[in-house]
């Protein structure tokens, strides 16, 4: 269901979408949903949130995220407070990283922004992306035109 709904969106490459089982044994399967947009593309994460929506997740399922994980190409620039924005090539889609309590990311990052590294992407998971489908989704749908917070996990600098 939710890998159809992200096969739907126009800027997703359809053919890349899989979906990886990772408990076969008459429970609930739980699997990782992997998907690619199309070359030069970027998939808004708007239209993933209401694609999703239109399906029966969206109603009085179980079913659930326990994290949605993107890698960007993109550019981080410094606001405010020290706070670190990234500006996803192509999109308007900007969000404040954040630090991931297990892979300290996010320093590392800093450490190399302050030696003048450029950053060339970011993967990370996008906070608010975790909990029962329906939950998620209503939450989600009061966030639309604000920045997301993406919890650092890893990072491609330029030329490395």
């Amino acid at each position: 269901m939710a890998r159809d709904a992200i096969a739907r969106l126009y800027d997703v490459d359809a053919d890349s979408v899989r979906l990886e089982n990772l408990d076969n044994k008459g429970r609930y399967q739980h699997g990782i949903i992997r998907f690619r947009a199309k070359t030069g593309k970027s998939v808004a994460l708007d239209k993933l949130h209401e694609s999703i929506t239109a399906t029966r997740l969206s109603g009085g399922t179980n079913m659930g995220v326990d994290y949605l994980e993107i890698t960007a190409r993109g550019d981080v620039s410094m606001r405010d407070k020290g706070e670190l924005h990234f500006k996803v090539a192509h999109s308007g889609q900007t969000f404040v990283l954040g630090e991931d309590p297990e892979t300290k990311a996010l320093t590392r990052l800093r450490a190399h922004l302050d030696k003048g590294a450029k950053v060339a992407g970011v993967t990370g998971r996008v906070q608010g992306w975790s909990g029962r489908f329906p939950d998620v989704l209503k939450a989600l749908a009061g966030d639309s035109g604000q920045s997301l917070t993406l919890l650092v996990t890893d990072f491609e600098i330029n030329g490395k």
